[in-house]
């Protein structure tokens, strides 16, 4: 059974934590969990559940029993139906496969010359329309933990490029709402407020282009370097987003688009092809609006790794409004995450800012590490 982590210290934690869990367990009228492999499950910790009844006049408000939100680039309201909610499968968690090899003891041993990855580019997008100012403060309060994750779980000499594009497509007037995780606008008006490239909307991230910050596009770093550069510019990046991106988000068409030769203005030389694997990482609270078909935001991607070996190069990972994302009337943004090489791994963004450190963390480095010792090296 594959670990959530591969350094000794984070495993004991993760381990710890599995305990409590177990133990809890035992309270549930003995049901039973079972992980089957390549299956999503419930990580060893889950973060809570979305509060209800609370009002921010930042961030948006949630009404207690209703489920509609309206966004205006200002602040989110609530005032319709609620959806159902299961009492026999907490969905609002960390996701993460279990059924997969444990990882080496040791992820710096030369046990095969021939084998593993050279680089790894972190693909973060970004949601900049109102109310994400919090999210975006806890996403970066954790990133330089995850680092060093990172860093210790590859091996040394690895190349990491970190780039942020955001959600926004459009620059100008949105005023959009959702009724159970359905967005109320027709088709047409969606595709109003989404201007592809090579057009342009002048928005710094926008549109599936990389965020600019200090001059830097994304930052690279050889994982024999002092991190503390990437540390600072990433931090200070993600919050810098702001909120002032449209309201009609779109996650997964930014993904896409960011692999696409039309942004190569800005993106070129982000992403590598062979020997390099490639993680796109989402955080948003609200439904994907990428117009219809998804395929065609993983196909743009995918083409951008063919000497690597196409989708087995390619993870996904993300903090997400749990209440949509398992939501069959919003499935965009999961059919996204899960058509990729392995399954996400998600939490919930409406969870305690402290448990993000759960999904962004010593676990994904795991995974990505696991990742990167099936790739071939170039050449």
């Amino acid at each position: 059974m594959r670990t959530v982590c591969s350094i000794s210290g984070a495993c004991a934690r993760v381990l710890a934590a599995l305990a409590v869990t177990l133990t809890a367990c035992g309270d549930d009228a003995g049901t039973t969990a079972t992980a089957t492999a390549g299956t999503p499950t419930t990580a060893p910790t889950t973060l809570p559940p979305l509060t209800a009844g609370t009002t921010d006049d930042t961030a948006g408000t949630t009404d207690p029993g209703t489920a509609t939100a309206t966004e205006t680039g200002g602040p989110t309201t609530s005032t319709g139906p609620a959806p159902t909610t299961s009492t026999g499968n907490d969905s609002s968690g960390i996701k993460l496969d279990l059924g997969q090899p444990d990882f080496p003891s040791d992820p710096t041993a030369d046990t095969d010359a021939a084998k593993g990855c050279t680089a790894v580019d972190l693909l973060f997008v970004i949601d900049n329309s109102a109310s994400m100012g919090k999210h975006q403060e806890d996403l970066s309060a954790v990133f330089p933990d995850f680092v060093d994750a990172i860093i210790a779980a590859l091996p040394p000499g690895t190349d990491l490029h970190v780039g942020m594009t955001t959600t926004s497509f459009y620059d100008g007037s949105c005023s959009e709402s959702t009724v159970n995780c359905v967005s109320q606008s027709s088709e047409q008006q969606i595709l109003q407020h989404y201007v592809a490239p090579p057009a342009t909307t002048s928005e710094n991230g926008g549109q599936g282009r990389l965020f600019e910050w200090q001059g830097q596009h994304y930052f690279s770093l050889n994982t024999d370097d002092d991190p503390a550069a990437l540390k600072a510019w990433f931090t200070a990046a993600a919050t810098a987003a702001g909120e002032t991106g449209c309201s009609f988000e779109m996650p997964a068409a930014a993904a896409g688009w960011a692999a696409d030769p039309a942004t190569a203005p800005t993106n070129a030389g982000f992403i590598r092809d062979a020997g390099a694997v490639l993680v796109v990482f989402v955080l948003t609270d609200e439904p994907d609006k990428s117009p219809e078909p998804v395929s065609q935001w993983v196909d743009k991607l995918v083409a951008a790794k063919q000497e690597c070996g196409g989708i087995n190069c390619i993870l996904a990972s993300g903090l997400v409004p749990s209440f949509c994302y398992d939501n069959p009337g919003d499935s965009t943004l999961k059919t996204f995450l899960e058509s990729f090489s392995a399954p996400p791994f998600t939490g919930n963004i409406d969870g305690d800012p402290s448990d993000y450190a759960m999904v962004v963390g010593d676990a994904l480095a795991g995974v990505i590490q696991e990742k990167c010792e099936e790739i071939e090296p170039p050449g």
